[in-house]
């Protein structure tokens, strides 16, 4: 019965050991960053059950809103604090950027625009913690709809993000105001602003680029693609996705990638059917692949079937060889036909006699 007992403790010993393992791990996972990040619900608020800011505000009237940092390790950690901009990625997901480049032409006064932090680099150890200061002040007009965007608490490595080939690591703290509170993700617009073939991210591909023009979130947007030659309704390609997302006032392109295989010229019809829970769309662009155009794509993509110079030589080698031996095989196996040919003649001839000699001898037995 001890002994029992003792292999019982010793198993649960053992699992105690792992689970706890894990545990551990889990908690380094969570603070491999050095620094946690929460936010301090604002009075704003709109909805106290959302995990990020979602705040009202009062044209022109400033308000601070607050976050507190907290150190998790002995050693200093360097933190880089700023603002960015909802876009809408390649893929049909909200993602957010600073880079002007990716914001669309009916994004007025963006979110970026109406934050300043007092603090933009800090520096926290020894299981510190820091409130950090956001003050956010909207334009003097009303606005329709809402600003989104968000606060970003980045690792700063200093000399490594010099080089250039690193990894940002940062924590995000979401950020959505509003002028009246109404709902955010019901936006009923959708543009199909431009249908053309290119080359991104090394692809051939062709971009339909779509544009929610509103300040409201587009989302569950379902969209099928058919490209089909112009007045004709021979398909060319298709492409079906679901679950898409769009950013208040941004544009993204719809990729159709066309892979190893050459991008053919010509004049073609790019029909979008689109829809979610509000609406239903159905867009449709022309555009043209010329020659050249298709030429050029097709030599400068990255993704193509190159057969190396080895490779056509060595085939063009066991061609010729096959050949030969064919041909051998061939002329070996008619000249062999004809040798049989000649023995089968003779060995008639000879069976003929035998047979002839046959009767002579049974004629004379005969008389």
């Amino acid at each position: 019965m001890r002994k029992i007992n003792a292999i019982y403790i010793g198993l649960i010993c053992v699992f105690s050991l792992f689970f706890f393992a894990d545990q551990v791990r889990a908690a380094e996972d969570d603070n491999n960053l050095g620094y946690t990040v929460t936010l301090v619900q604002s009075n704003t608020q709109i909805d106290p059950n959302k995990s990020y800011f979602y705040v009202k505000t009062t044209p022109g009237e400033a308000q601070t809103l607050e976050v507190r940092v907290k150190s998790t390790k002995k050693e200093n950690v360097h933190i880089k604090i700023y603002g960015t901009n909802a876009i809408t990625g390649d893929g049909g997901t909200i993602e957010y950027s600073d880079d002007k480049t990716y914001f669309d032409s009916t994004l007025k006064e963006p979110v970026t625009s109406m934050i300043k932090i007092a603090n933009p680099d800090i520096t926290i150890g020894n299981y510190e913690e820091k409130t950090v200061k956001i003050q956010l002040t909207p334009p003097k007009e009303k606005y329709d709809g809402v600003k989104m965007g968000a606060i970003v608490f980045a690792l700063d490595q200093g000399e490594k993000a010099k080089s250039g080939v690193t990894t940002e690591f940062s924590y995000r703290v979401g950020l959505i105001t509003s002028g009246s509170g109404d709902e955010f993700n019901n936006a009923q617009t959708l543009n199909l602003n431009s249908a053309k073939a290119s080359i991104k991210r090394g692809k051939k591909m062709v971009l339909a680029n779509l544009q929610n023009p509103e300040p409201k979130v587009l989302e569950n947007l379902s969209i099928v693609g058919t490209m089909t030659k112009k007045g004709t309704t021979e398909v060319v390609k298709r492409k079906s996705v679901e679950n898409y997302s769009m950013a208040p006032n941004s544009s993204f392109d719809f990729e159709m990638d066309w892979g190893i295989a050459n991008l053919p010229s010509g004049t073609y019809t790019l029909k979008l059917d689109a829809s979610n829970d509000y609406q239903e769309w159905q867009l449709s662009k022309d555009f043209t692949i010329t020659n050249q155009q298709a030429k050029k794509m097709n030599e400068e993509s990255a993704f193509k079937i190159i057969t190396p110079t080895w490779i056509k030589g060595s085939a063009i080698f066991l061609l010729v060889v096959t050949v030969l031996i064919v041909s051998l095989t061939l002329f070996r196996r008619k000249k062999w036909e004809k040798q049989w040919k000649k023995v089968r003649i003779a060995k008639r001839k000879k069976q003929g006699k035998q047979k002839q000699k046959r009767k002579k001898s049974n004629r004379k037995e005969g008389e």
